[in-house]
């Protein structure tokens, strides 16, 4: 049994005498004595009163080293309030950015990234000036063993040095703003608490203290307790300030456009009237983007002239908005099923166009289109190519290769683009790009024609591959370049930390000399 012992640590742990113990306990100083010293044991009574005056149970007193108890109690406590604090620390950072002001939360931040800038400036000065005296003190060993023993150096420097700046710019942002927030929230608290004790002393002016107890609800942040500010950091957050406005407004710019380009839009959409369902689905669509648009506008200049904005009624419009392009968008995929798409002009409408060429032994043809060959008894090649009257064929010929291309017709631009509203007022989209080609041409010369142009696309198709082929190579090159590039500066500081090591033995030399 551990009694005695444990008895006597916890008497002067709490530094007491064996005569106050005895007090305390309602026994004589010889019981507590004999206690200590193993003679005789105490009544049940007297240990349950010991584990409640000093916190422990039976088994802990009777059969354990409560020292060993104590420092593992302690233990758990210190991690417990560890933790208990880095959460605490946590939600009042929470609860204090969400209490800020926009113009107060840059003021934070950018505070804040100077103080790493400043810290990371002290660091590397320090730095450098250790990793000369490091230079300087070791440079003479071998080279491994000298690098190997830097490197371990520099990492536990980065590592200290990383932890410390942690921990400084947490507690300088705890004395700089979270200190003062708490201060302000105890104000908060307190001036509610007597408020609250007013509304309910005088139930007559219970309306008028609501008020009052509303206009103390709103949280300020200090710098410290004469509300002085660093007239510098002020400077930069207003210019920030001044750069992210203007930089907004730059962007509403765009909705700007975009609002002019749908009210013409809206405009304009009168011109499919006859389209029934698809032109509701428009309408009401055009507007809701419309009304978004707007909204957005207000809100970026409610920001950039500080006003205050309504958030309920922009929200009811913003969704009303989307509601309205959702319902738009769905009326115009009803109505699309009711149109016809026409792939291929009429051949009564269709325009001709033929041009012919002199048979050549490596004549080809180039175009984007599909080619359709007749065979006939001629000599030379005709080119046919039927095609609507808004789009002119260009067929020439390029030393042995003939080009055909479809341009669009500049002067009947406007007619196309009437054609194209009175046909989807029918319910209807015409290609009038479609064209159809024909070369006529003898089986022997379609021959010809064919090898020739397959042997033009097997050409380009080489010389593609041999351009991937060289841009492959250049970036092989110019990864060889930098590759190279690393292994110079490795060679140049290799050399440089030679001539220190040089330098220093010389200096060594010197000094052996003049002894």
């Amino acid at each position: 049994m551990k009694l005695p012992d444990n008895l006597k640590r916890i008497r002067k742990e709490n530094n007491l005498s064996q005569e106050q113990l005895a007090e305390k306990l309602g026994v004589s100083r010889q019981a507590v004595s004999k206690w200590e010293s193993g003679q005789s044991y105490p009544e049940m009574d007297k240990v349950l009163n010991i584990c409640k005056l000093f916190n422990y149970n039976i088994d802990e007193l009777l059969n354990e080293n409560v020292k060993e108890v104590r420092e593992e109690t302690q233990s758990k406590k210190n991690l417990d309030k560890f933790v208990k604090d880095f959460f605490n620390y946590i939600t009042k950072t929470t609860d204090m950015f969400a209490s800020m002001k926009f113009k107060q939360k840059v003021k934070c931040i950018i505070e804040q990234i100077m103080i790493v800038i400043v810290i990371a400036i002290i660091v590397s000065i320090i730095g450098a000036i250790g990793g000369s005296i490091f230079t300087n003190l070791f440079g003479w060993i071998n080279s491994s063993v000298y690098n190997i023993l830097r490197n371990i150096v520099s990492s536990i420097y980065l590592v200290f040095s990383l932890v410390l700046g942690i921990v400084v710019l947490l507690h300088i942002f705890k004395v700089r703003y979270l200190d003062y927030y708490d201060i302000i929230v105890e104000k908060e608290i307190e001036t509610k608490n007597e408020v609250t004790d007013d509304i309910q002393k005088q139930d007559d002016n219970n309306q008028s203290a609501k008020l009052i107890l509303d206009n103390k609800r709103e949280k300020i942040i200090i710098r410290d307790p004469k509300h002085s500010e660093s007239k510098f950091l002020t400077a930069i957050v207003k210019l920030i300030m001044i750069g992210i406005k203007a930089f907004v407004g730059f962007c509403a710019l765009m909705f700007v456009f975009s609002l002019v380009c749908l009210i013409i839009s809206l405009v304009c959409s009168f011109i499919f009237v006859k389209t029934g369902v698809i032109f509701v689905g428009a309408l009401i669509g055009i507007l809701a983007a419309i009304l978004a648009n707007v909204i957005i506008i207000e809100l970026v200049y409610n920001f950039i002239v500080n006003r205050k904005t309504s958030k309920t009624r922009i929200g009811i419009c913003f969704l009303s908005a989307i509601v309205g392009v959702g319902f738009g968008i769905g009326l115009i995929l009803v109505g699309v099923k009711d149109f016809n798409y026409i792939d291929t002009i009429d051949e009564s409408m269709a325009k001709v166009t033929t041009v012919e060429f002199n048979m050549e032994d490596d004549i080809s043809i180039d175009t984007y289109q599909d080619v359709e060959f007749v065979e006939e008894e001629r000599d030379n090649i005709l080119i046919e190519v039927k095609h609507s009257e808004y789009f002119i064929p260009k067929i020439r010929k390029i030393d042995n290769e003939i080009n055909i291309y479809n341009y669009q017709n500049d002067s009947s631009s406007f007619e196309l683009i009437r054609q194209n509203i009175d046909d989807i007022n029918n319910k209807q989209i015409v290609n009038y790009y479609d064209t159809k080609i024909y070369v006529h041409a003898s089986k022997q010369n379609i021959e010809k024609i064919e090898k020739n142009s397959s042997e033009e696309a097997r050409r380009y198709r080489d010389y593609e591959l041999r351009i991937s082929n060289l841009e492959d190579e250049i970036d092989e090159l110019e990864n060889t370049i930098y590759d190279n590039e690393e292994k110079i500066t490795e060679l140049e500081n290799t050399i440089y930390e030679k001539d220190s090591r040089i330098e220093s033995l010389e200096n060594t030399i010197d000094e052996y000399r003049n002894i």
